[in-house]
């Protein structure tokens, strides 16, 4: 029996046009991604907020907001997630202004406004968690978690915690509507098991990014790095994860085409789970 509808995909912006660099809002054809995604078999899009503020961002105007709205009511493509680039490079402990603190608040809002459910907080470089800083973390995401649920979302952290310690983590924030985001392409260069580390964190995962990389830590081609998709998709079938897919992955020559690929390998693993 295929599971291929046990799971909705989407991708990350960026990832359907081309462009110079890999994680950057698309402001050239931004658009043109929420036409294309559907065609695909894609059934959202993962929005972003760039590391440093961009004004051209249309999820930080009104006018933007309701061209997102209704590009989703036209082609069918929703939004599910946004992921916080913003606090990559601006702490959020280190934060005397509170000047993160309120970008977070201005997400919060412009995420409600165009029906995301969830936010992505990627603790990562400057906003890097660790064994030494869990427990500042502990307090702050207590917090953020009662500012969530008023506007309606969920919040997912990304990091690169090992899954014992990420599993302590959240066990210590004891909050509903706080999740992990399990992404491959990360974790493949921090463990050899993803097998293992999917099966120990369980049902604290909550959305999962698709990705491989290489030894060097590049972004590639699924299939041509160091993640063994089938244990992962295994691992996935085994803890009955109900939640999105989404492809945070390189463009390859033709995003497109990359695109899809990408598509057609993640449901031959999951056929292949399902009928094991």
């Amino acid at each position: 029996m295929s599971l291929n509808s046990k799971y909705r995909f989407g991708i990350s912006q960026g990832r359907l046009t081309p462009s110079i660099e890999l994680q950057r809002f698309p402001t050239e054809a931004w658009q043109l991604e929420f036409k294309n995604a559907p065609s695909l078999g894609i059934s959202f899009i993962e929005l972003l907020t760039e590391r440093n503020y961009n004004k051209e961002n249309p999820v930080w105007s009104v006018e933007g907001r309701k061209e997102i709205i209704d590009l989703c009511s036209e082609t069918g493509c929703s939004i599910y997630s946004l992921c916080i680039d913003y606090i990559i490079d601006h702490s959020l402990l280190n934060d005397p202004d509170e000047s993160t603190k309120n970008h977070v608040k201005d997400v919060f809002y412009a995420a409600e406004a165009i029906g995301c459910k969830a936010v992505i907080f990627p603790l990562l470089e400057k906003s890097h968690i660790d064994k030494s800083n869990i427990l500042s973390y502990v307090d702050l995401f207590k917090n953020l978690s009662k500012l969530a649920q008023h506007h309606g979302l969920k919040i997912y952290i990304e990091s690169l915690l090992d899954a014992h310690t990420l599993k302590y983590f959240l066990i210590l924030l004891d909050k509903k509507n706080i999740g992990a985001v399990f992404d491959t392409g990360n974790r493949v260069l921090e463990s050899d098991n993803l097998y293992d580390e999917i099966k120990a964190l369980g049902d604290l995962i909550s959305h999962v990014h698709i990705k491989d990389k290489d030894r060097k830590g590049n972004n590639v081609i699924l299939g041509t790095g160091l993640v063994n998709f089938k244990k992962v998709f295994d691992a996935l079938e085994e803890i009955d994860y109900k939640g999105e897919l989404n492809f945070e992955t390189t463009r390859g020559i033709d995003p497109l085409s990359t695109a899809t690929y990408h598509l057609a390998l993640c449901k031959f693993f999951i056929n292949e789970a399902a009928a094991q």
